[in-house]
C-alpha cells in the first residue's frame, strides 16, 4: 500500500484509521458482553468403555467311556 504524502492524504489515513479502531472496539465490546450471557457448560467427560479380553477356553475332554465287561 503506498504510504500518504500530502497533508490531506496524511488526514484522511488518519481518519479511516480511527474508524477502525472504533468498529474494532464496538465488536470487542459485543463480543465480551456476549460472553458474560453465556452460561459456561460443563464439558461432558465421556467414560471410556473397557472392553474385556475374551479368554478363549480350552475345549473340555470328553470322558472316556468304561464299557462294562461282559462275564
Amino acid at each position: 500500500m503506498a504510504q500518504p504524502k500530502t497533508p490531506k492524504q496524511i488526514e484522511i489515513k488518519i481518519n479511516s484509521l480511527k474508524k477502525q479502531v472504533k468498529v474494532l472496539e464496538v465488536k470487542k465490546k459485543k463480543a465480551v458482553l456476549a460472553a458474560k450471557k453465556k452460561v459456561v457448560k460443563k464439558k461432558v467427560v465421556k467414560k471410556k468403555v473397557v472392553k474385556k479380553k475374551v479368554v478363549k477356553r480350552k475345549p473340555a475332554k470328553k470322558k472316556k467311556v468304561v464299557k462294562k465287561r461282559k462275564r
